[in-house]
């Protein structure tokens, strides 16, 4: 989890930063199994969501230049999974964001004005 990631979950409630600590690290990917799939038949942007760019890969191997990219993957392959990381924090917040909505300090305002009424 990166610091930007990190700030991202302070600033939601209680409930919400509950929910994305549960939630992330089953969805995130790892280093090590993007190297499996990189090896196992150029597979890895597959495992990283990111299928259409595998094809193109692959079709660029007949030409020889998807070789030359599928090794410069090899060098790069720890920023590609944080990258993907990145995306899949920010999915998990925006859902713990639709799932457990802050209160609205207009109702709570309205209410206590109401109960100082009484």
């Amino acid at each position: 989890m990166d610091a930007q990631t990190r700030l991202e979950i302070q600033n939601l409630t209680e409930q919400q930063q509950q929910y994305v600590i549960q939630t992330l690290p089953a969805k995130e990917k790892s280093v090590s199994s993007a190297y499996i799939f990189w090896v196992l038949l150029g597979a890895h942007y597959f495992y990283l969501n990111k299928p259409f760019k595998n094809i193109i890969l692959w079709l660029l191997c007949y030409i020889y230049i998807g070789v030359i990219w599928w090794i410069y993957d090899a060098f790069r392959m720890k920023r590609l999974v944080a990258e993907c990381n990145r995306v899949i924090a920010r999915q998990v917040i925006q859902d713990a964001i639709l799932l457990y909505p802050k209160p609205q300090k207009a109702r709570d305002t309205i209410d206590a004005e109401f109960k100082e009424a009484e």
